[in-house]
């Protein structure tokens, strides 16, 4: 009989909850009719495009001939185009592995790069090549240089979505399930600045304009409330932290503070080690500029949030931001090097530089530095992790984001286990806390600990699958079989292309005596997953013992 494989899932918080203000929504096409020169303007940059229907919107890319070969895994690759979107074709010799996936939806504007999705039963994924403009050329996804097969199980949640659609349509409950329209409006609509508009539209129409017109300006904001508008999507932190009693809801909304949401924790006295795509909020507030100027400077102080200068004059208008405050005169660096430089300060003092999660991919450093080397900088080893809004640090949040961004740092996780307990302890229904907590407990072998924080979150909680596809691992080395097969069934409606989850299902169901079971759950998985050797050799047993 086929030994058990036992695959633990990572321990992750997926399921999304809108915010309140989202059936307030009503898109950003309706704003067009009063604000039709902002719109017209607006809809011509990246945060407008930065997500659609493939195929779709000003930026195109080159699929003529369009191929990408990953010699590391001995994949290929092949785009062209379909009826609907682009075609996906993928192909392995070692394993005999080839298919085809159907990439309807694009992420990222084109300006840097863009990547895709696809949708397998109503469940997205990401696509395991993106476009990359700097090159021109098609490449390997950010973070799949790591995998040892095809994989086509990155799935995309809302939570992903979040920072580049509008108006999204996800299935309760599940990690990365959506209705048949995954975002009623691609890129970033106007609410997201601004707020729900529904109110503002109903008493603009009916010519009420006397009081509130219930709309956000965040220029008019308070300078807490005003950054929190861009820190949702720009600011990444080394750990962030959803609070455990937020004011309204579980979702931030423009015109409150992003901190009663969310706690952004930051290593004391640390610059981040590089850039990431969403590092400029982090990176603006180590400059000496924001330190400076205190809360004069600002997103807007350099970006008009509604328009993009064009090419040709681009260098003029970001040279007259700086001239704002700096003198031209007061500039140190010799003449020939701004004669070089063409007197476009952002190419001295706004360098471009990769971005950790991928190679072809270059993000302005918004640190401003003097020279580009003063931009590096170490992160955590066993130092502090202090309030990015250098506001009171509840014990709770940082217990929770030692635990997030520990990694390896053996002082860290020490701190971050004993700071769990104690938040435990006051607080012993906090699924967040709990989730962490159990994953420290399962990598430190405290089997019997994790399993019984565990069944506490499942219980709390049913919707998180990993935890339960762990918990499933603990009882099946238990001997509670049913219990765990059901778990494991039940995540797999989350999320049907959760790899360990299915293989582990499989060989229980094959034990216990239900061969037609274990085969149909293995080849549905090889639909989702189908370079994974592990249920390819399982399924190849499995038919050579029926016969």
């Amino acid at each position: 009989m086929m030994p058990l494989r036992l695959f633990p899932a990572p321990l992750s918080i997926f399921v999304f909850t809108c915010a309140v203000g989202v059936c307030q929504e009503v898109g950003s096409k309706i704003c067009s009719g009063c604000h039709a020169d902002i719109y017209k303007k607006y809809s011509r940059t990246s945060m407008f495009q930065s997500s659609g229907k493939v195929g779709e919107g000003a930026f195109h890319e080159s699929i003529e001939g369009a191929h990408y070969s990953d010699p590391a895994l001995g994949a290929g690759y092949r785009i062209s185009a379909a009826a609907s979107g682009y075609r996906l074709e993928f192909s392995r010799d070692s394993t005999g592995t080839h298919g085809e996936r159907n990439l309807q939806w694009f992420i990222g504007s084109g300006r840097a790069a863009r990547g895709y999705v696809f949708s397998l039963d109503g469940f997205l994924f990401q696509a395991p090549v993106s476009y990359y403009t700097s090159n021109s050329a098609w490449g390997i996804s950010p973070g799949y240089q790591q995998h040892t097969s095809i994989y086509l199980t990155r799935a995309v949640s809302a939570k992903c979505l979040q920072c580049h659609a509008s108006r999204l349509q996800p299935v309760a409950g599940t990690e990365n399930r959506f209705n048949s329209t995954p975002f009623l409006e691609g890129g970033i609509g106007c609410e997201r600045c601004h707020g729900p508009g529904k109110n503002h539209v109903t008493r603009m129409t009916a010519g009420n304009r006397k009081g509130s017109s219930g709309i956000v300006n965040p220029a008019h904001l308070d300078p807490a409330r005003r950054d929190s508008v861009c820190a949702q999507c720009h600011l990444t932190g080394a750990a962030r932290v959803a609070r455990a009693q937020p004011p309204r809801g579980s979702a931030y909304t423009p015109g409150e503070l992003l901190s009663d949401y969310t706690a952004y924790f930051v290593w004391a006295g640390k610059q981040s080690t590089g850039l990431t795509a969403s590092s400029h909020f982090e990176r603006l507030y180590q400059s000496a500029c924001k330190r400076a100027s205190g809360d004069r400077l600002w997103c807007g102080s350099c970006h008009d949030p509604h328009s993009e200068p064009e090419a040709a004059t681009r260098v003029a208008f970001y040279r007259a931001r700086c001239e704002k405050c700096h003198e031209p005169s007061a500039c140190k660096e010799n003449v020939e090097t701004r004669r070089k430089a063409g007197d476009d300060c952002v190419a001295c003092h706004m360098p471009k530089g990769q971005v950790r999660e991928t190679e072809h991919a270059v993000f302005t450093d918004h640190s401003i530095p003097r020279r580009p080397a003063q931009s590096s900088g170490g992160a955590g080893d066993g130092e502090s992790l202090v309030s990015f809004w250098k506001l009171p640090v509840n014990d709770r949040d940082q217990a929770v984001a030692y635990a997030m961004a520990a990694g390896r740092d053996a002082a860290s996780r020490g701190r971050a286990y004993e700071l769990l307990q104690a938040a435990q302890s006051r607080q012993p229904d906090d699924v967040l806390v709990l989730i962490e907590l159990a994953k420290i407990c399962d990598e430190a072998g405290r089997e019997e600990q994790a399993m019984a924080l565990s069944e506490r979150i499942v219980r709390l909680d049913p919707s998180q699958a990993a935890v339960a596809v762990n918990l499933g691992t603990y009882y099946i080395k238990r001997g509670r079989v049913q219990e765990a097969m059901r778990l494991w069934q039940d995540a797999l409606t989350r999320n049907p292309a959760l790899t360990g989850a299915r293989t582990n299902l499989a060989v229980a169901q094959y034990q216990s005596g239900d061969a037609s079971a274990a085969e149909a759950t293995l080849r549905k998985g090889l639909e989702y997953d189908p370079d994974d050797a592990t249920a390819r050799q399982l399924l190849a047993e499995i038919l050579a013992g029926n016969r």
